[in-house]
């Protein structure tokens, strides 16, 4: 009797433990859907810094390639060197930013398989403790022996 009450007290923590994985799995879940989302408007900001620095880079080269016009330094050119100069220094910015999100989305999906893994073992481990172990045990009458 005492043994068939701590193997069921065993299932119940078992059972416990099981629950509080698969609410930490939800939880991991919705981080990758945020973490998803966060990359991807991380990409739509890099690829949307990508005219404006063409228009740039082209107004610049228009500056230096004029005929009969010496190169000169006036504030528009120094404008538009730092303009694309402060482009650059985002679009890296946000690359840098877009590389540790994937990172942590790389990390996010090893812990959810590792999640998933722990759930299938305690399911696995109910399984055998609950359905065949029990069984087994109400068959037996120990007090008979």
């Amino acid at each position: 009797d005492t043994t068939n009450l701590a193997f069921r007290k065993r299932v119940d923590e078992t059972k416990l433990a099981k629950s509080k994985l698969e609410e930490h799995l939800a939880k991991v879940m919705d981080e990758v859907t945020s973490q998803e989302k966060n990359i991807a408007a991380l990409r739509k900001a890099i690829a949307d810094k990508e005219a404006p620095m063409q228009v740039a880079q082209t107004r610049l080269g228009q500056r230096e390639q004029r005929p009969n016009v010496e190169l000169c330094r006036d504030p528009a050119q120094y404008r538009l060197v730092g303009e694309v100069s402060e482009i650059s220094e985002n679009v890296q910015r946000l690359q840098e930013l877009l590389y540790a999100s994937e990172m942590e989305l790389k990390g996010l999906r090893r812990n959810q398989l590792i999640l998933e893994e722990d759930i299938e073992v305690k399911a696995n481990s109910l399984h055998i403790d609950e359905v065949q172990c029990m069984q087994l045990r109400e068959g037996i009458n120990i007090k008979s022996f």
